[in-house]
């Protein structure tokens, strides 16, 4: 049976130490998949989705003005609770903390 030329540069990439590694395998890493099991292609999309869901709230918070003016405690706190709240911003929730910070007495 001859080799399809797919089938030799498979073989290419296969491991040295299974020499009869199913062409299937090594084609992912010549295609460049390179996750190897479910658990890393789901970490993979949780970074995506996190990474995702940080950047609408950080829209989110460009847009109410919450980057606008002096930062003290109430305004940083603030844009890191809206910042966090990614896209519940946009169905309703509007994250605003207030604190103030003692100063020290003389």
């Amino acid at each position: 049976m001859a080799r399809t030329g797919l089938d030799t540069a498979a073989r290419r990439y296969a491991s040295p130490k299974m020499p009869d590694q199913r062409p299937a395998i090594a084609i992912h890493r010549l295609v460049g998949v390179y996750a190897d099991d479910a658990t890393e292609v789901q970490v993979h999309i949780g970074s995506v989705l996190l990474v995702i869901w940080l950047v609408i709230g950080g829209i989110a918070a460009g847009q109410r003005g919450d980057y606008k003016g002096p930062v003290g405690c109430s305004r940083a706190s603030t844009i890191a609770v809206t910042i966090l709240a990614g896209p519940f911003n946009y169905a309703g929730v509007n994250p605003n903390i207030n604190c103030t910070v003692q100063h020290p007495s003389n």
